[in-house]
């Protein structure tokens, strides 16, 4: 099976453990995972500079494939530094390199060019003793820094239709009226006084009486009993945004060093693979 053994530098101890520990907490297990620092007992496996030759050659080999040689960690180690590494399956190199470069590791590129041994068996038996020649001159390296600012607008939000629908409801009523009726009745009725005949006695004569019966007439009348007025009422409010806006910063540190005759480049994490 082929994994992958990643190495990552850390100028402090604090790091270190922190990077192993959210390692572990990642799942990775406690024996694929080395610390190697100078002069310190093994929490999990620990090398020292000089003490052990063939253990840079059996993560890098014979020539370290990246470009700059293992005085880079070796002289890291001697200020303090430790180096982990990491073996784990290519499937999760990723996510191992995600780990190791959140606990802020050493940039290598950085860090060879600014470390020079003057042989390489001298430096291996003291490296407090290597003499290391001045820099030349580099092109500017420039850091870009952004902030963030606040952009406040305004939008109209649906909150809601009022609707008035006029619609008919009908209701009964009742309401007592008298009504007049009338009746022509004939009455005949004996004279037994002695009236005299009059002067129109036997001659034609018609009498007409009309009856008059009242009957209901219903009307309705409309009139205008209310108003129902729709309008809109504005007003204004103020209102308060919080938000946090992000910028970068930047911090500055100076630390002892020369430059090398030439540079090299590897990156921030050594990936190496090797055949279990």
């Amino acid at each position: 099976m082929t994994n992958e053994t990643i190495v990552a530098v850390f100028d402090t101890t604090e790091h270190a453990a922190a990077a192993v520990a959210d390692l572990m907490n990642a799942g990775v297990a406690e024996s694929n995972i080395s610390q190697h620092r100078k002069g310190t007992a093994a929490t999990t496996t620990t090398s020292t500079s000089g003490e052990k030759p063939g253990f840079w050659s059996s993560l890098f080999g014979a020539e370290p494939e990246h470009g700059h040689d293992t005085s880079v960690y070796d002289r890291s180690m001697a200020s303090g530094g430790t180096v982990v590494t990491v073996k784990t399956s290519e499937a999760n190199m990723d996510d191992v390199t995600d780990i190791l470069e959140r606990h802020n590791p050493v940039d290598i590129d950085e860090r060879a060019a600014g470390y020079v041994e003057t042989t390489s068996t001298s430096y291996a038996a003291s490296t407090a003793t290597s003499t290391f020649a001045a820099a030349p001159a580099v092109d500017d390296g420039v850091i870009q820094l952004s902030e963030e600012s606040l952009a406040v607008g305004k939008r109209a939000v649906n909150r809601g239709t009022t609707r008035v629908r006029r619609y008919v409801v009908e209701t009964p009523v009742s309401e007592d009226v008298t009504l007049r009726d009338e009746t022509v009745s004939v009455v005949r009725r004996p004279v037994t006084d002695g009236t005299a005949v009059p002067s129109t006695a036997f001659t034609d004569k018609v009498i007409e009486m009309t009856e008059t019966d009242e009957e209901v007439v219903v009307g309705k009348t409309a009139r205008v009993v209310e108003e129902v007025v729709i309008k809109k009422e504005v007003s204004e409010r103020v209102e308060t945004v919080k938000d946090t806006l992000r910028r970068d910063e930047v911090e500055i540190a100076k630390e002892p060093g020369v430059t090398t005759s030439a540079t090299t480049t590897t990156p921030l994490v050594d990936k190496i693979k090797s055949k279990i």
